[in-house]
């Protein structure tokens, strides 16, 4: 089980302790958890299937919850119930209600708690970027045109370094949507990332995580494609806690943490988390953390040193502006859908055809 705080001072998440929800509670602050699909899925497997929550990782949450004092923490299974298909949904959500009473009785939903008790329409779970709202593919455009990109380069240009290949990947993004993004930079670089025999078998677990989930290459085109958009539907936890963090809500601020039980999140988290500024939105400064071995690397030296430089280069021709405009949204999102979708599919329905 992981508690990771997106944005904060320390290189590594801090330590979600009993008496930090309580300091919490004293300045009127309430410790929200977003929770990440797989504890549902697991839930699921204690209640349905009647497996041991020990056995699944789960009776951390479950402990933690229980030594807190009332009203004083909110779980928040939103963001991963929209991931599941409409018609298990409210079996999902009476799951969860009755995981909670049975293993954490004392357990009171936060006042304003809702729950949308008619029945939804039996549609198809959202597993395409066209299937969003507008709002939503606005959102998600930088990571979803990012995410495409990486894939595209890593395809086109195998022949080639990684450090070649991510710098390939800034041309990309700049020249193209002209926004670079560190989060999504990050995912380049270890995707880029060859493992070599003198890494750490730490250091080629993380590269490894990070790779299966963000660069599954699967040889057919539109598995493909919704292995990426699941791969922004997994960075949008950081997200949203980001964007509710020390927010105030219903006259209490929010300080806000993704649980999950997903290796990549937590090594990606790692890697790079987003650091507070008074007065800044908590997702505008950043800071990238480097173990030792990586540190002494060439690569990691490299494609580092590459995406400062670049960020410098920008800041001069002030590119560094800050928020998007409703224009730049629109069109960010048509190059997304004109250019990016296009490069796809010349990628890789020619790479089909010939398999």
């Amino acid at each position: 089980m992981r508690f990771i705080k997106p944005c904060r001072e320390t290189d590594s998440s801090p330590r979600l302790t009993v008496c930090r929800v309580k300091d919490n509670k004293d300045r009127n602050t309430e410790t929200s958890l977003l929770l990440d699909l797989n504890i549902l899925i697991r839930m699921e497997d204690v209640i349905l299937r009647r497996k041991n929550p020990a056995d699944l990782g789960l009776m951390e949450l479950v402990n933690f919850v229980n030594q807190c004092p009332a009203e004083s923490i909110c779980l928040s299974p939103g963001f991963a119930l929209s991931e599941v298909h409409p018609k298990f949904k409210k079996q999902c959500i009476e799951i969860f209600e009755v995981f909670l009473s049975i293993f954490c009785p004392q357990l009171v939903d936060h006042p304003t708690a809702t729950r949308n008790s008619t029945i939804e329409p039996e549609g198809l779970r959202k597993l395409e970027f066209h299937e969003l709202s507008l709002g939503e593919q606005y959102l998600h455009s930088i990571s979803y045109y990012s995410l495409i990109q990486i894939h595209i380069i890593d395809s086109k240009y195998n022949n080639l370094t990684g450090v070649e290949r991510f710098n390939i990947y800034l041309d990309s993004v700049c020249n193209d949507i002209d926004m670079l993004s560190a989060v999504e930079a990050e995912v380049a670089k270890y995707c880029f990332c060859v493992k070599k025999d003198e890494y750490s078998q730490d250091l080629k677990d993380r590269i490894q995580d990070i790779k299966d989930n963000f660069l599954d290459r699967h040889t057919d085109p539109k598995k493909r494609l919704l292995n990426i958009f699941n791969g922004v539907q997994d960075l949008k936890y950081g997200k949203s806690a980001l964007k509710y963090s020390e927010e105030e809500f219903y006259g209490k601020n929010q300080e806000t943490w993704v649980v999950t039980l997903d290796s990549k999140l937590y090594w990606l988290s790692e890697s790079i988390h987003h650091y507070p500024v008074v007065g800044e939105p908590h997702s505008k400064f950043y800071c990238i953390v480097r173990t030792v071995e990586q540190k002494n690397c060439d690569y990691w030296q490299s494609v580092d040193a590459a995406l400062y430089t670049r960020q410098s280069i920008r800041k001069v021709v002030g590119k560094a502006r800050s928020p998007l405009s409703e224009g730049d949204m629109e069109n960010l999102h048509n190059t997304l859908l004109n250019k990016g979708v296009r490069d796809f599919d010349e990628e890789f329905s020619s790479n089909k055809r010939i398999n």
